[in-house]
């Protein structure tokens, strides 16, 4: 008979699903919950759940606002462009590390997944193109065998996650992230540290006229009121 879960454990499990819908962009910025509802969802008692919620609210995942419940924040374009460039520094350092450190087995993951980002490429599937180019970032981070870099990375990747969700339904861009994935795996084969780390912040960085149709493609929804 197995042990009864604690609070903690149960916890851990609301927040893991509520970050996954973070991801998915279930929970897209502005979306106001309540406990209760969430904890209806989940099955579980309303201390689980708020637990979860102070969590994700320490990591600014989402805003705890009296009378009013747990809202998902919005970002507005100053700040979102500040996380990809944080977002973009990690990144490289993850490939850095990947290049001296990636095992065996770990090279060998990352280069099926690479192969899956082209055969998705290929059919020109962006759902299955997305799904690979998060297998092929995460093989990087546990290759990369440094547990804080990757956390961070999760953590930046999670704040931005629903400002992504069409990023490659630019024209051009799913062909370009993939040209862009064989120059880093290129690096990272080779064993060469500094080209991986530039080859990483060059495909996560968004700038100039990139940027420009980035924010254009975005759901002004989603985005904070200007101050």
């Amino acid at each position: 008979m197995g042990k009864p879960q604690t609070a903690e454990s149960l916890s851990d499990i609301v927040r893991a699903e509520m970050e996954r819908d973070l991801l998915s962009g279930r929970l897209a910025p502005g979306t106001v919950l309540d406990e209760r509802s969430l904890a209806d969802r989940f099955g579980v008692s309303r201390t689980p759940v708020r637990e979860a919620v102070l969590f994700m609210a320490a990591q600014g995942l989402v805003n705890v606002i009296p009378r009013v419940g747990v809202v998902v924040p919005k970002l507005g374009i100053k700040e979102l462009l500040g996380l990809l460039e944080m977002l973009a520094e990690l990144e490289g350092v993850c490939a850095k590390f990947a290049a001296k450190r990636m095992d065996t087995t770990q090279r060998e993951e990352f280069r099926a997944a690479l192969k899956a980002c082209r055969a998705a490429a290929k059919a020109d599937d962006h759902k299955r193109y997305g799904d690979a180019n998060a297998r092929f970032h995460a093989a990087i981070y546990a290759g990369a065998r440094n547990e804080w870099a990757a956390h961070q990375v999760k953590a930046l990747r999670l704040r931005c996650a629903a400002y992504q969700q069409s990023r490659f339904d630019l024209p051009g861009r799913l062909l370009r992230s993939l040209d862009e994935h064989e120059k880093i795996a290129s690096a990272i084969d080779s064993g060469d540290p500094e080209a991986a780390r530039m080859a990483m912040q060059e495909h996560i960085s968004v700038g100039g006229q990139d940027f420009a149709e980035f924010v254009s493609s975005l759901n002004p929804n989603l985005l904070a009121d200007p101050a």
